[in-house]
């Protein structure tokens, strides 16, 4: 939040605070209910504050949906990408180049490197299924309202925090002969992380609708997938 000329810090984190409970509010919300069916009033009175004071912060329910989305994600991609730093992985805040990163001596191949970021993707399913949920129904959202490119710069931006993480491993596996792919390092990266997100949010969504969903175990299914993913582009 930009502060004003002549503002006291105080006020300056008050209002910050405020801010801050209104967001944590529809969080709450969205996931006991759904982004649709949740009311600026609603958000206000779990917030603690008046429907006033929420439009003061947010001019529109868009606004809010899409600031929500953005804090969602930047608090799971803390803990998880946090993982990533640890270990084998690269450290991505680092300032050295993604081509130095691929040939930075890291122990582990590109293929054992991408395989773990995976398996992340499988604990954020199991650990985080009202975010994903949550993710659905963002998307819908968006695609109601025709929420522009724009507006949702600083969302993208979030989502591709995990980027790096995936194309210094598919570099790497490319340089260290442990992966194979025709396609660019780009390409790969948005066809695996889609095609997992996709299943997730399926799954954590209405995984449960059909008797027959009930054939396959949902983590299962997951690890079927990214077995599959992995053995499509492992060079044997």
């Amino acid at each position: 939040m930009e502060k004003i000329e002549g503002t006291s810090p105080t006020r300056v984190r008050q209002a910050q605070q405020r801010r801050d409970r209104i967001i944590n509010a529809s969080m709450k919300l969205f996931q006991e209910k759904c982004v649709e069916d949740t009311s600026m009033e609603e958000v206000a009175k779990r917030a603690g504050v008046g429907a006033a004071t929420v439009y003061r912060y947010f001019s529109s329910k868009i606004e809010l949906v899409i600031e929500t989305a953005e804090v969602y994600w930047e608090k799971v991609s803390e803990k998880y990408l946090g993982e990533l730093k640890t270990g084998n992985m690269p450290n991505i805040a680092d300032a050295k180049s993604e081509a130095t990163l691929k040939m930075d001596g890291i122990e582990s191949s590109g293929y054992d490197q991408l395989r773990k970021i995976l398996n992340v993707f499988c604990r954020i399913f199991l650990e985080q299924k009202p975010f994903l949920k949550f993710l659905h129904e963002f998307d819908v959202f968006v695609k109601k309202y025709n929420v522009s490119e724009e507006h949702l710069a600083d969302y993208e931006n979030g989502i591709l925090k995990l980027k790096p993480y995936v194309t210094i491993a598919l570099g790497k596996g490319l340089v260290d002969k442990s992966l194979s792919f025709n396609c660019s390092v780009d390409e790969m990266y948005f066809s695996l992380t889609h095609t997992l997100l996709a299943l997730m949010e399926k799954l954590a969504v209405g995984g449960d609708i059909l008797s027959s969903d009930q054939n396959v175990e949902s983590e299962k299914q997951i690890r079927i997938i990214i077995e599959l993913l992995l053995r499509g582009i492992k060079n044997f």
